[in-house]
């Protein structure tokens, strides 16, 4: 739903939503310094960008892990505490909301024990990783502003009444058909659209293209060989989310029981994320696609070189001499 807002709003004379134009402006820089470095090739300094962002989210990716080996270390113990108190089998109301009250304020001593907060997750992965994903949606749908710098959002009334604009995507569709809007704006607002600026557009939208694909269009099934990028973000989405699958399975005992939801999980995303696909450029999901392969390749690093079975390990081995150095402080003080 939030993804669904952030495309609407690209739709008409729009510039992108208020709150995100410092993010857009913040990932603008950083796309025209990567088309600088890599000679205005576009898709190559996607490619950098994202695998950039993948370096920036290691450390995140890491501390999410250790978090879960720690989940996972202590269910043992919530089951056998669960078990205990069984408060299902409890049939008179007043007795099970007792023994709930118990199992609940032993289950929180635990957790104080073992120095684990059950409510800190590791989202910040995913929080990073949608906020990156708003960037590069901003700066694929507002090139001309954020990218090459051309004051759109001052103007857009003005340029659009110029070009008698009736499309979608408005910077999008000013990208796509420059060719037969360029004499207009450069006659009706000369000042804005100077023959440096219209240089730069044309070649910004000269690297728009892998061999006849042109990444700024909305793919559609009959839209043609475009169609290919929706299905290869589906394919590496679906195994992304094998490879995790996989890996939770062969680390991870209870996931592994929850067979059924981790399937469901497994399928949701990437279907999800093909249905999306059909809301936003090509380019958007050249952005997924090679997010999906990077993602792979991190998830196997990990899983190779930090895997969980081994954080768990560490996780006991601190959490002993954490103990130990707690119960000789309390022993010093008495």
């Amino acid at each position: 739903m939030f993804i669904e807002t952030i495309t609407l709003a690209a739709k008409g004379i729009s510039n992108g939503m208020a709150f995100l134009k410092p993010l857009y402006w913040l990932f603008g820089e950083c796309m025209k310094g990567l088309l600088f470095l890599f000679n205005d090739n576009y898709f190559i300094s996607l490619t950098v960008f994202t695998i950039l962002t993948r370096v920036i989210l290691f450390p995140f990716n890491l501390r999410q892990q250790k978090t879960m080996a720690k989940t996972a270390r202590i269910q043992p113990k919530i089951q056998k505490i669960q078990k205990k108190y069984n408060v299902n089998s409890i049939s008179d109301p007043k007795q099970r909301q007792k023994a709930n009250s118990a199992m609940q304020e032993e289950i929180q001593a635990l957790y104080a024990r073992e120095g684990h907060n059950p409510m800190n997750m590791g989202c910040g992965p995913m929080a990073f990783q949608m906020v990156f994903l708003m960037g590069i949606i901003g700066i694929i749908y507002y090139p001309i502003q954020y990218i090459l710098g051309v004051n759109i959002s001052d103007n857009t009334e003005a340029i659009a009444k110029a070009i008698n604009y009736s499309g979608q995507y408005f910077q999008i569709e000013i990208l796509q058909n420059f060719d037969k809007y360029k004499d207009i704006l450069a006659t009706e607002l000369p000042k804005l659209f100077t023959a440096d600026k219209i240089a730069a557009i044309e070649n910004y939208k000269a690297h728009m293209y892998i061999g006849s694909l042109d990444m700024t269009q909305v793919p559609t099934w009959k839209g043609g060989v475009i169609i290919i990028i929706p299905i290869l973000c589906l394919i590496t989405s679906l195994a992304s989310s094998v490879v995790s699958t996989l890996i939770q399975k062969k680390t991870n005992t209870m996931a592994a029981q929850q067979q059924s939801s981790m399937i469901m999980m497994m399928l949701m995303m990437p279907l999800f994320s093909f249905y999306i696909s059909f809301k936003v450029s090509a380019a958007v999901g050249f952005y997924w696609m090679i997010s999906n392969l990077v993602a792979i390749i991190q998830q196997l690093i990990m899983a190779k070189f930090f895997p969980p079975k081994r954080n768990i390990a560490r996780e006991m081995i601190e959490n002993t001499i954490e103990r130990r150095s707690r119960e000789e402080s309390i022993k010093k003080i008495k």
